[in-house]
């Protein structure tokens, strides 16, 4: 059996995710993100969170219980063993500053960062407040 091209893996995903409809609480930025860490890496970062919400408000109330969405997903990042990274590379995944949503979880590619939200994906070099290596 042939060895997985990590870039492959990656542009399979990237073109899932932009297929699939976005939906609170399964294929929203931070959970797209953590499927992506549980297929690259076999760990779910959100694993915490899964089946918790279903609606804006519901993923709002479940983040301010772990200290805002900054503090929940990367103590999450940290519970799960990831490493972060000054020098994010395609694969790596991060939070970013999304300039009309504001922070949000992103998996970095070759053109930038992209990021799963209700009008479909965006991609671009949104600044990184943290990211971790895949």
């Amino acid at each position: 059996m042939e060895p997985r091209d990590p870039r492959e893996e990656l542009s399979v995903f990237l073109r899932a995710m932009v297929r699939a409809d976005f939906a609170w609480g399964l294929c929203d930025c931070a959970l797209t993100m953590a499927d992506w860490c549980r297929r690259a890496r076999g760990v779910d970062p959100a694993a915490p969170l899964r089946g918790r919400y279903r609606t804006a408000r519901g993923a709002a109330r479940a983040v301010l219980r772990r200290g805002g969405f900054e503090a929940a997903v990367c103590a999450l990042m940290d519970a799960a063993g990831f490493a972060p990274t000054d020098a994010p590379r395609p694969g790596d995944v991060g939070l970013v500053a999304h300039p009309e949503v504001g922070p949000a979880c992103a998996i970095r590619c070759a053109l930038g960062w992209a990021v799963k939200g209700q009008a479909g994906v965006a991609l671009g070099a949104f600044p990184t407040r943290a990211a971790w290596r895949l």
